[in-house]
């Protein structure tokens, strides 16, 4: 067994894994041997085996051993008030925004867009699986789950705006009023603990989120006009309120 510690948000988690790959994929949120653990997670062989059948499409994150973790993670941070939003996420001016679409719709090309467009101005926190804590403030952390690009720094920024995005031929964006309209939007994006009262925290925060957030639609194709209409019409706009 491979022995080593992580610390995400404020919690530190002793991890026992099968294989060094493990480890080195959490590197960035490693800690020292004795910093005093929060948490004992023991991946078993049960648990990878398990992996697959969470996924409908079969496939597991990365391998299935790190999806076990993340899995396992999740269920503990549900407890703390925090959930994992699968989404592109990235702080411009100390406000973090989430960029959130299905698989293959595009969210991963319209960040590389933005961060081609503002430089040093954007910052990524996490391309896939940030972390959202939910207390006085809703706050975007990142994780060792980033993407295949492994865009991502171990930061955390209070969370501005959620935005929802959708291919299309015309550039367009709307702010979205009626936000009982995007709930089972929200809901597809947020880790669902398996078990009923960690699902029902999660869908508590998912309500928080709703209440407390402003929220867009986009319609982009590929290119770098994009990436300007949602810097100027919506970054820009909610970060100089």
């Amino acid at each position: 067994m491979v022995n080593f510690k992580i610390k995400l948000v404020r919690y530190v988690f002793e991890i026992n894994a099968f294989n060094m790959t493990t480890k080195r994929y959490c590197k960035d949120y490693l800690v020292d041997d004795d910093v005093k653990a929060d948490y004992l997670i023991t991946l078993t062989e049960d648990d990878l085996k398990a992996e697959t059948t969470y996924q409908s499409d079969g496939k597991v994150y990365v391998n299935e051993e790190i999806s076990a973790l993340y899995r396992k993670i999740a269920d503990i941070l549900v407890d703390h008030n925090i959930v994992v939003f699968h989404s592109s996420s990235f702080m411009v001016n100390g406000y973090a925004f989430l960029l959130a679409a299905r698989s293959g719709t595009g969210k991963t090309t319209h960040a590389r867009l933005l961060s081609e467009l503002l430089g040093d101005k954007f910052i990524y926190i996490n391309d896939d699986k940030p972390l959202l804590e939910v207390g006085d403030d809703i706050v975007i952390y990142s994780s060792p789950w980033n993407g295949k690009e492994r865009r991502g720094n171990n930061i955390s920024a209070p969370l501005s705006t959620v935005i929802f995005l959708n291919r299309g031929i015309e550039n367009s964006y709307k702010k979205i009023n009626n936000k009982d309209n995007i709930y089972t939007n929200l809901l597809s994006q947020i880790y669902l603990p398996t078990g009923k009262d960690k699902r029902e925290k999660a869908l508590k925060i998912i309500d928080i989120i709703l209440e407390e957030i402003n929220f867009y639609n986009i319609n982009v194709n590929m290119d770098i006009d994009a990436a300007k209409m949602t810097y100027e019409r919506i970054i820009r706009y909610e970060t100089e309120q």
